[in-house]
């Protein structure tokens, strides 16, 4: 029973992670102005915090585009690996760990 509902988690880990994937993949980068204003802090303050431009640096990460990522956050290379060890470690408690 225990093999079979892990499988059943490995199977919706499958398809959320290519939905996931396909979801964002098809955001175009080149043209990503309805981003440009996601920052609350840039918002209220006028002045950009540490985070801003992340989400079109990890969008621009996931298009193979590090370059435009550097330009957007120069953090983001940094801070992408540990999103994504995260994001893995979670599905990780998710699929093998026991409550």
């Amino acid at each position: 029973m225990v093999i079979k509902s892990q499988i059943a988690k490995i199977e919706i880990f499958l398809l959320v992670n290519v939905a996931l994937l396909i979801i964002l993949y098809s955001i175009p980068i080149k043209d990503n102005n309805f981003l440009e204003n996601l920052c609350i802090y840039k918002l209220i303050s006028k002045k950009e915090c540490f985070n801003c431009g992340m989400t079109r640096a990890f969008l621009s990460i996931i298009h193979g585009n590090f370059d435009m990522a550097i330009t957007y956050n120069r953090n983001s290379i940094l801070v992408f690996p540990f999103t994504i060890i995260a994001y893995l470690y979670s599905w990780y408690k998710f699929i093998w760990k026991k409550k």
